[in-house]
């Protein structure tokens, strides 16, 4: 098979993956850091710990979003893996 072809099946489904799993565990990471959230409220503490968990919504995005990423850098390097060793 082509290694393009093989490159774009593996983006397609790393990529199904990917989303996913963020679909997946936004939700009980939300209920989490909620709760916590929540809890910071009660022991009034909530404006030390609330760029804590702003901070942890970001890198937990960021880990999704940098995946992605990687998975488009690793199709385009993939793609052209024989290039070189034609010549």
């Amino acid at each position: 098979m082509v290694n393009w072809v093989r490159a774009s099946i593996g983006l397609v489904v790393f990529s199904f993956i990917n989303l996913l799993l963020f679909i997946v565990f936004s939700g009980p990471f939300e209920l989490i850091l909620g709760n916590l959230g929540r809890e910071a409220v009660n022991m009034n503490i909530s404006s030390s710990v609330s760029p804590i968990y702003d901070n942890l919504r970001t890198v937990f995005g960021l880990v999704f979003v940098l995946s992605a990423v990687g998975a488009i850098v690793w199709f385009i390097l993939g793609t052209h893996q024989d290039e070189f060793e034609q010549m």
